[in-house]
């Protein structure tokens, strides 16, 4: 099976890059076709979205530089029909050792055309800025689609991408297509009605006719590392991002026409929508809530920082000083107290020499 390869790229940063590739992943599979997601952006956010820990002994890094087959980096996640190549920590270093092999642009193409990856779907998550790794991503995928939030900065993020995708049409692959514009966390409100008015104005019908709204329930999704789709089916923003999909597989089948291929059937909106709730459903059975989640996270960080290889007395040690430099008020109070009741001993003390004195017959 070969697989349908789309890029999700633009030069600007907060855009919705990741909500929009693990929705698309997600809603894909929802719609029973089987996806993998390649997670380029070095903070892992697509990594730990579908579940998966950026900790992982193996990802994009080791496929990238270490020969390690997309086999054994490839990890399956809790929604059927998603798998991923994660990102690891170890990927922020990656431009460097890219810049010294040859071909380096062509990594990512030579890796997965050497591989029978057996999906549908292929979805590459790029990081912000045309460095080395944007550049694999669009030089071995079909369509590349690009989120755009309706702001000032819109067309300025529009007008610097444009070019790189031509840059990658003409150089490196003649074959990619911009398949479409998406407009993500979109108010309501008469600036952003004119931006898109001029975007699509400029682009036509490249722009998808599917809004994707600003939605706080986004924000709770992320905070539970999960696509809104899965955390909240019904909610406004996944119910765009079902839209969105049903429209970009309307896309590729028309694309697929032309060029005399064919798409197996997706499944209904009901169907998808039911495995997304079935979805929800083990999610919720499974995840930690966010809030518990994120302070045991922080903690354990917290831990690793002050007290690294520390012995148990040590750690207790420095909690003690460490409480005592937060709570200073409690260090004068135990200080007070420490200094009556050495008062309080010391008085005893001698009371009790002279009484013993008295009985001895010294006194």
């Amino acid at each position: 099976m070969r697989p349908y390869i789309v890029a999700i790229f633009n030069q600007k940063g907060g855009i919705s890059k990741t909500t929009t590739s693990t929705n698309l992943a997600v809603c894909l599979a929802a719609f029973g076709k089987s996806v993998v997601v390649i997670d380029l952006d070095s903070q892992g956010d697509s990594t730990k979205s579908l579940g998966i820990d950026p900790k992982t002994k193996q990802g994009i890094y080791d496929l990238f530089t270490n020969g390690a087959a997309v086999e054994d980096v490839m990890v399956e996640t809790m929604f059927d029909g998603v798998r991923v190549l994660p990102s690891t920590y170890s990927l922020a270093g990656i431009e460097i050792k890219l810049s010294e092999m040859q071909n380096s642009q062509r990594t990512l193409c030579n890796i997965l055309s050497h591989t029978a990856l057996d999906c549908d779907y292929v979805v590459i998550d790029c990081p912000p800025a045309l460095g080395i790794l944007p550049i694999n991503a669009l030089a071995s995928a079909h369509a590349v689609i690009i989120p755009v939030t309706a702001t000032p900065y819109a067309n300025d993020g529009l007008l610097r991408t444009l070019p790189s995708i031509k840059y990658v049409q003409e150089g490196l692959n003649k074959n990619l297509l911009l398949q479409g514009v998406l407009f993500t966390i979109n108010d309501k409100n008469k600036t952003t009605r004119k931006i898109n008015e001029l975007i699509r104005a400029r682009l036509g019908g490249t722009v998808y006719r599917t809004e994707i709204p600003r939605d706080n329930t986004v924000i709770e999704a992320a905070t539970s590392r999960l696509p809104v789709c899965a955390f909240a089916p019904k909610s406004p923003a996944a119910q765009a991002h079902l839209d969105f999909t049903e429209e970009f597989i309307g896309r590729h089948i028309a694309i697929a026409a032309k060029n005399n291929e064919t798409v197996s059937p997706h499944s209904s909106r009901d169907e998808a929508i039911a495995r997304l709730s079935r979805w929800q459903a083990v999610c919720a059975e499974n995840t930690v809530p966010a809030d518990d989640a994120r302070m045991r996270q922080k903690t354990d960080q917290l831990d690793r920082m002050l007290y690294g290889d520390r012995t148990r007395m040590e750690r207790w040690h420095l909690e003690v000083v460490h409480f005592f430099i937060g709570n200073r008020l409690v260090l004068a109070a135990f200080l007070v107290v420490v200094l009556l009741g050495g008062l309080a001993l010391l008085g005893m003390g001698i009371e009790g020499a002279r009484r013993l004195a008295g009985l001895l017959g010294f006194v």
